[in-house]
């Protein structure tokens, strides 16, 4: 019997120790603040469209990808456009610069991208993107 109070006393304290809280993790989006404003049009994978102002990749002002074997940046002010398409293990994004140029490149599905919107504050994965445009 003593060990039958013994066992539960420790089960309780090893359930207790997993740690079932939140994890500071209260749902809150915070929109990092970029060295520059940028407003863009962003339109989901379910065709939903929002303007967003204080607009960043990863808290940065520029879009980051692999242009073959390179690694790329293109400053947001170049930047005209994106289209992003979905793939096994990646996202492809067409980036159409303000020059009429499209480059080809591929970013990391996990990446996200912060806004502003009039009604909210905006934090979405790359791979939840279907268009981005820059005004």
């Amino acid at each position: 019997m003593k060990t039958r109070r013994w066992l539960g006393l420790v089960m309780l304290a090893c359930f207790c120790s997993l740690g079932m809280g939140s994890m500071n993790n209260d749902g809150m989006v915070t929109v990092p603040e970029p060295e520059k404003n940028y407003y863009v049009t962003l339109i989901d994978q379910s065709d939903v469209s929002i303007d967003l102002e204080k607009f960043s990749c990863n808290g940065k002002t520029y879009f980051t990808g692999k242009l073959g074997r390179a690694e790329i940046s293109i400053d947001f002010d170049k930047i005209d456009s994106i289209l992003f398409f979905l793939k096994d293990d990646h996202v492809q994004a067409n980036v159409k610069l303000k020059d009429g140029k499209v480059l080809e490149t591929i970013v990391g599905k996990k990446k996200f991208c912060y806004g502003k919107s009039s009604f909210a504050d905006v934090k979405i994965l790359m791979q939840d993107i279907k268009t981005i445009v820059v005004h």
